[in-house]
Order: structure tokens, then sequence, then C-alpha cells
């Protein structure tokens, strides 16, 4: 796949990603809030229905193709993974598919021993040939096949064990084998459908697909020959696109729906209030920033691009675009939650005085002009007239741009900015966060920034396998990134639900993954 055609199918997936991400509710660490439980004291049990209801639907069923988050929240509940996000953590997995398994001392021999029983909603049983088949449709397809780029060879030595041979250790692999699109399919359900899942269902998930009527709903109802013992809890599990915010909350108010996915934040005081909702955030993986050029023009100086950063004040940007709510980044990109944050706060205030003296260092005392180009994110033009007032106070004069999404995305991609606001989204592994963005000659790299020590520093995280030592290394790596400046990052967003009171087990998850739904129980 062409470098250009990759990062655009990227940034369409960030698009829906944000999109479907509350950009302006953000708050840090956990919090939920609401009525305390008010209902008759039944217990929650096996059994019954749940609404829930996102702000957009899917575009396809095929887990390899597609890219949109909508269609994540669907395909996970039908298909199973090796392994899965963590219920209640933000970077950890756990086995999904994947009883025990192993890992070779040199880091490149992966063996994986998979439950017995296991079946397709067909009633096929799930094999490591299905495992082999997967993995080699997604480098096929091409979307997440750089994911398994590192793959030598695939062995099924039986029926549940699976051995993949790697050319070179890759740490964050079991992460990306945890990937909610990273499913295994049905091989034979596959060739039925002509290669194309689209509107198929070739899963072993805990949820069989009922209908899907676009635009409408989804029903999926409980798969009885699911392989974990007695889940999942629900009978049936609708999914309702609703794209009016008031239209949702009147819904969770009247219960006509169990679970607002993403709540915008004007409305999280007032559902607060609501009789019998809930209302759960935590830090989400949605992290905006103001990029910097590297390549040509002021911004090649180190020292200018240190002065924006210490010239642009995060809190007075977070309290007029985000309600005071996002958690600010003063370090690196890896929000507060994550295992490999940064602690050490390398921007902890604004500092105007530091910022004209290194403009004065770098032979821009006078200042200079320049331009900041945005898409058509609201939220992001507001922020980027923030930072174009707050620059103009060291006489950095900033004309501001907004483009279509899809040309400034391309403008991207081919470096054609100076500044950009903007930002990523669905990061779990820090290789994810850092190596593609800051290594040298990155696929995501817009800055054109390089040092050789970060590159370094990424290329031991990638393959050292001991989750104390990549700390140590992501740790340095982000301080020095933040130190020379191509991103002065802005703030990580929020991941906020509003949920029934009688729903239990749901997890409000970072990655706004809905996977717990297979623990999911209601009072009827």
């Amino acid at each position: 796949m062409k470098k250009s055609l990759l990062f655009f199918l990227l940034c369409s997936f960030i698009l829906l990603l944000a999109a479907c991400t509350d950009p302006t509710a953000s708050e840090g660490g956990s919090e939920g809030s609401g009525n305390e439980d008010q209902g008759s004291g039944e217990e929650a049990s096996s059994g019954g229905e749940l609404t829930i209801s996102d702000l957009t639907d899917a575009q396809s069923l095929d887990p390899h193709v597609v890219t949109g988050a909508a269609s994540m929240r669907y395909i996970e509940n039908m298909y199973n993974t090796l392994f899965r996000y963590k219920k209640g953590t933000y970077g950890e997995i756990e086995g999904d598919l994947v009883k025990d398994y192993d890992i070779s001392d040199d880091g490149k021999v992966y063996t994986f021993t998979l439950h017995d029983g296991v079946k397709f909603h067909n009633g096929d049983p799930l094999t490591s040939e299905d495992v082999k088949y997967s993995i080699e449709r997604i480098q096929k397809k091409e979307v997440r096949a750089a994911q398994f780029e590192a793959i030598k060879s695939i062995e099924t030595p039986s029926k549940t064990k699976v051995v993949i041979n790697l050319k070179q250790p890759v740490a964050p692999f079991l992460t990306f084998l945890a990937n909610p699109m990273n499913v295994v399919v049905n091989k034979k359900v596959v060739e039925e459908n002509d290669n194309d899942l689209s509107n198929a269902d070739a899963g072993s998930g805990p949820f069989k697909l009922v209908k899907w009527q676009k635009d409408q709903q989804m029903v999926l109802e409980k798969f009885d020959d699911y392989f974990k013992e007695g889940k999942p809890y629900l009978d049936k599990v609708i999914w309702r696109a609703i794209p009016d915010e008031t239209a949702r909350t009147t819904a969770i108010r009247n219960g006509e729906i169990d679970i607002i996915l993403q709540v915008q934040p004007k409305n999280v005081q007032a559902l607060k209030q609501a009789e019998n909702v809930n209302v759960k955030s935590v830090t989400g993986s949605y992290w905006e920033y103001l990029g910097l050029n590297t390549e040509k023009g002021p911004l090649a100086k180190k020292k200018v691009r240190q002065a924006v950063a210490w010239a642009v004040d995060r809190e007075a940007i977070n309290k007029v675009v985000k309600f005071g709510k996002a958690d600010v980044l003063k370090s690196g990109p890896i929000p507060e939650g994550h295992w490999a944050h940064l602690d050490e706060e390398i921007y902890p205030d604004r500092d105007l005085d530091k910022a004209e003296s290194l403009l004065k260092e770098a032979g821009y005392g006078d200042g200079f002009d320049i331009t900041l180009k945005v898409s058509t994110n609201k939220h992001q033009i507001d922020a980027a007239q923030i930072i174009k007032q707050q620059l103009k106070e060291v006489g950095i004069n900033v004309k501001v741009v907004s483009q279509e999404s899809s040309v400034f995305f391309e403008a991207l991609g081919k470096h054609e900015f100076d500044m950009t606001v903007v930002g990523w989204v669905g990061f779990v592994d820090p290789d994810e966060f850092l190596y593609n963005i800051f290594h040298t000659g990155g696929m995501y790299n817009q800055q054109g920034y390089s040092n050789k020590e970060v590159d370094k520093l990424l290329e031991q995280g990638r393959k050292e396998l001991d989750k104390e030592k990549r700390k140590e290394i992501y740790d340095k790596a982000q301080k020095i990134i933040a130190e020379d400046a191509p991103m002065v990052f802005l703030y990580a967003n929020s991941q906020t639900s509003a949920i029934r009171d009688r729903v239990e087990g749901f997890d409000v998850n970072p990655t706004v993954t809905t996977i717990s739904l297979e623990d999911t129980k209601v009072k009827k």
C-alpha cells in the first residue's frame, strides 16, 4: 500500500473516531456520578435486553477492512480476538481466545494455546487454521497489515496450538493481537460471501447478528454456544444510532435506552441530575496537539519551537475549548492512567519571559509571521484562534487557515504546513503513541522530526519485552521529544458515558471499547 493511501485511511479512522469521541468532555482520572440506585432492590441477573446508543451507525461489518469506530462497536461483540483489552485498565491486555501462551527468550516465537470447544455462530469449530487464515487475511487487506509485517511464518501443529515466528522481536505484538478489529473469522463463511463480510457474520463472539437496519438499529442476540461458560448474560443487545444530542439525552431520561456511549459535555451536568441515570468519565485515548513543521522556516530552529511551547497557555485553551475538563498534557502525549505516562512536567506553566528570551537567542527577537492550518473541526478552530492570540504576545503573528478535511489531511501528509492543531486517537501501546509519529521517517511523522537518540530509544522500546525497562525507555523518549517540541501537547480528552442504574458490569473504557457487554447484566 502506498504510504499516502495508508495515511489517508488512518486519518479517516481518526476522523471517524474523533467524530465518535466526545471532543470536549474530559476529566482526569476516573469519575462516576449521579443518583444512587433507587431501584426496587432487585438483583441484576441473566437475561433481558439492553439498548445502547452512539452518535453514528457503522459503515461495514468486515473487521479486516473497515476503520470506523462505530463498526468496531458491533464487530467486537460479534467476534473474538486472541487477546483483548483488560476491563478497567488502559494499556493492559488479557487472553480472549488464548488460554495459555509462551514467548521465547529471544522474543521471536509466540506459542498460543486456544480454549477448547470454541465454535463459530454457524456451529463450525474454531481452530488454529482459522487463526492463521485470519492473520493472513489481515495482511492481505492491508489496513492493519503493518502490525503484522514482522511475521515470518505461522504454524498450526494442532487444532488448538498456534506458533507465530517473527523476524525480530515486537514488544507490542500482543497488543496488536488485542485490537478489536484483528478478529478471528470463519474461513468457510468468508468464502461463502466472496471474501466480503460487510453484511455478514463470520464470528464466534458473545452475540450474533440478527438484523442490521442501516442508520436505524443493529440487533444482536445471545450466542448460546459461546465458549465462556454462562456468558453473555444479556439475551439481546440493540444498538441505536441517534445523532441528535437532545434526542439521545431525552431517550435515556425516558428509559428508552440504557446507555449513551459518548456524552457531550454540555449534557453532563443535566444527566447527573437525571433520575436513575449515572454518568462516568475516564481519561480517554483522544489527545490533541499544536504540530510544528521542523523542516522549514523559523520552526526549523529548536529554540523557536521551545519558545512556542512556553508561550502557549494550555490551561487557558482547556478552559475555553474544553470547559476546563480536559487533562492538560505538560510533557509527552501518553495520558495519565496509562502505565507509560511520564509524570515529570516539562512545561508546568506558561512562561512568556522564557519564550521571548529563546526567540531572541534564535534570532527572532522581533517575531515573525506564520500560518496555522486546521480542518473544519470547530473545537480545533477555536483552539487555533486562542493560540493565535497567545503567540501574538511574543511577537509571532499567526494566520489561521481552515480547510476541508480531505484537503487538510492531504496537506499534513505532504508536510505542507507550518503549524497545525489536530489530534490522534485509539492508541494503546506506547509504541503506537510514539514510533511512527516521532521516529525519523516514521509513517505519520508529519512534523518531519528527527533525533537520533529518540530513534534509538524507540527502536529499543519496540524490542524490549520487560515492562519496567520499557517504561524507562519511553520516559526518556517523551522527555526528549517534549523538549525538542515538534509538537506542543495540549490535552487528552475523556470518555464519558451515561448509564441507567439498572445496568451492571459495563466498563467505561478509555478506548471506547464495548467488549464488556458480555459481562453486563440488567435488572428486569
